[in-house]
């Protein structure tokens, strides 16, 4: 076996990790660098076993994320065609970024392997490549969801043909869907409107057999609004459950 260099510094451990031709050596060095940063930490007073893992993982995530937006503002800021008008475009961009990227981490706490957070924003990006505004690239990228390689494509291609992902009806009212979910207790708030509807319309329905002539114009208009919200709220739960897995 190829005798590697054992690192003395932090500094040399990250360089030398960073110049690995193959995993196992990225791998060999990674473990090093962990080592010199419990030591480092163990200096400054830190007794925390995992400290240094954890923190080099922290770091790395943040890195990630940093590099994500960077990307975002610059592909934003180039379809804006610079100017006041590409500084606005870029902090629509970034804050939408935001938005998804706190769904996709959500997402890969509950799946771990789904790998959600590169999924998520592969769709932001290449959606903004296209040129779509950045509120668009967001509810398409959440419609998408976690799809693989040679389904993302096919949904881009479908998009450049039609602007959506499938239908133009399931793309309203899965974007409609997203909204309200993305409002503090919106699926509570559906789940309400759905039982109330429900209500409405038993208490209607019953009503119906003992209405005068002057209520039973009432009571029908109260049985058809109460049906056509019901139908919307179980529209609006079907789709919430459908989207779990994206």
């Amino acid at each position: 076996m190829e005798e590697r260099k054992i690192p003395e510094t932090l500094e040399e451990a990250y360089r030398l990790r960073d110049e690995a031709e193959t995993p196992e050596e990225w791998d060999f060095y990674q473990e090093h660098v962990y080592r010199l940063r419990k030591e480092e930490y163990r200096a400054r007073g830190i007794r925390t076993e995992i400290s240094s893992r954890r923190r080099e993982r922290q770091s790395a995530i943040e890195l990630s994320r940093e590099m994500f937006f960077l990307e975002v503002s610059e592909v934003a800021g180039r379809n804006a065609g610079g100017g006041r008008r590409a500084r606005t475009v870029q902090e629509e961009a970034r804050r939408y970024a935001a938005r998804l990227d706190t769904h996709a981490f959500l997402k890969q706490l509950a799946a771990p392997h789904s790998g959600a957070v590169d999924l998520y924003r592969r769709n932001y990006l290449e959606l903004l490549r296209m040129g779509k505004p950045p509120s668009e690239a967001y509810y398409l990228s959440r419609i998408i969801g976690l799809a693989g390689e040679q389904e993302f494509r096919a949904a881009l291609e479908t998009i450049r043909r039609t602007g959506y992902p499938g239908g133009r009806l399931p793309y309203l009212v899965e974007k409609a869907a997203i909204r309200i979910r993305d409002l503090p207790g919106g699926m509570i708030l559906i789940l309400l409107t759905f039982f109330v509807s429900l209500f409405a319309f038993v208490w209607a329905t019953n009503e119906w057999g003992n209405a005068s002539a002057g209520t039973i114009l009432f009571v029908t208009l109260g049985l058809i609004a109460a049906g056509a919200l019901m139908l919307i709220s179980a529209v609006f739960i079907v789709t919430f459950i459908r989207s779990i897995n994206k």
